[in-house]
């Protein structure tokens, strides 16, 4: 008998050890493979910088630009083959933080490693960050309706949706002290700063965005619009509804954005419709405005019961939070000329219940569908073709009526 249970102890040793040797491996193949292979150039001129190649945009040091940890912060570019006339504005997604506690659980390799869980935000740019930007961002892509458009791509690593303003003192769970910089206001005005000083008159411009990137959008749209009067702005931001009454005061105490005076207008709990319902007041009448969800995302709900401290079952919540996003979705439909939205249960997982994150910065951009129309078709007649309807209407009329 003691042999037998030692024999069991010694070969779950085994497979502990090969279990940590094979995710060592991993983790270093993927190192190897991200940080070797994927790494952006760095040209010393951007009219040097070669076509569909990710290139790596540092700032002056008087730039007052920064990450939340304290590490550098840079744009990356990609030069198309349209000249300067098509311009794709792209900011990034990569969760939120507003509290001690939030800001002090970012995401990082250590803590997934540690923990087993993804935590809040990303407190620097990650240096895989390249290797992700697939979907409407592969510019080189035969399949892909916004081929050769240049892109300039602006990084989030601040948790504050890109429009914080504060450096914040905090104390994590261990009592160990901490600076937060919710920096994202001024990384991009220089980011915006830059795009001006070397796009010069693009005719048409695509603001987009991914999850917490399709609020940067929408904050900054009527800023980039104001920038080029001339040009034919679409503003689009993909996997981005989180409703919390807790908004306005996240971003004016914790984050310090100063948001009335900054951008013009006061936001409310629906965070983004407000947004949505203010730019179509401040951009040009004949601007744009996209949104895309997917019915039962599988990210946003976890964000928002935080945020609310809400301790429902989350099969509830889910649901819940579709109802929301779906309401909210009518009511812009209704009430704001030249709004459209892509609402899809593609990808849905049968397990689970839930439906992917976001579409448009990965291969879902060219394979999610709903109701015959692809999310890249969808798309391209909207910017290209100026051709404009709503897609997933069954789901939004559902909850309306």
């Amino acid at each position: 008998m003691a042999k037998k249970k030692t024999a069991k102890r010694i070969n779950k040793i085994l497979l502990t050890a090969i279990g940590g040797v094979v995710l060592i491996l991993g983790v270093l193949a993927g190192y190897v493979y991200f940080f070797m292979l994927e790494k952006p150039a760095e040209p010393d001129k951007w009219a040097a910088a070669e076509r569909y190649v990710w290139n790596k945009i540092k700032f002056d040091p008087d730039a007052q630009v920064i990450s939340a940890d304290g590490s550098d912060y840079y744009l990356l570019a990609n030069k198309g083959a349209a000249a300067e006339d098509k311009l794709i504005i792209y900011f990034s997604g990569g969760g939120v933080a507003w509290d001690a506690a939030t800001a002090a659980q970012p995401i990082s390799l250590s803590n997934v490693m540690k923990n087993g869980e993804i935590k809040y935000y990303f407190p620097n740019i990650p240096f895989f960050k390249v290797s992700t930007l697939g979907g409407l961002l592969k510019n080189n892509n035969p399949d892909n309706p916004f081929k050769d458009w240049n892109i300039v791509y602006i990084p989030y690593s601040t948790g504050d949706l890109h429009i914080g303003n504060a450096s914040k003192e905090y104390t994590d769970a261990k009592g160990k002290p901490f600076t937060m910089r919710y920096n994202g206001q001024a990384n991009t005005r220089a980011a915006l700063e830059w795009i001006a000083n070397h796009f010069a008159a693009p005719e048409k411009i695509l603001v987009a965005g991914e999850s917490a990137g399709g609020f940067g959008a929408a904050f900054w749209a009527p800023e980039i619009a104001k920038r080029y009067p001339d040009a034919r702005i679409y503003q689009y931001s993909d996997g981005s509804y989180l409703n919390a009454d807790r908004w306005p005061d996240i971003i004016d105490n914790e984050w310090k954005a100063d948001f009335a005076a900054t951008f013009g207008y006061e936001v409310h709990g629906d965070l983004i419709s407000s947004v949505f319902a203010a730019n179509r007041k401040l951009l040009p009448g004949n601007a744009i405005l996209l949104q895309s969800n997917t019915l039962y995302d599988e990210l946003l709900f976890d964000f928002e019961k935080d945020l609310n401290g809400d301790g429902s079952d989350d099969e509830e919540y889910v649901h819940r939070w579709s109802a929301r996003m779906l309401q909210s979705t009518g009511e812009l439909s209704e009430d704001l000329p030249g709004y459209y939205y892509y609402i899809t249960d593609y990808g849905l997982n049968g397990k689970t219940g839930r439906t992917p994150h976001t579409l448009s910065p990965s291969n879902h951009f060219y394979k999610a569908e709903q109701d015959g129309v692809k999310l890249m078709k969808w798309l391209d007649d909207a910017v290209n073709k100026d051709e404009y309807y709503s897609v997933g209407r069954q789901f939004v009329d559902v909850v309306v009526k």
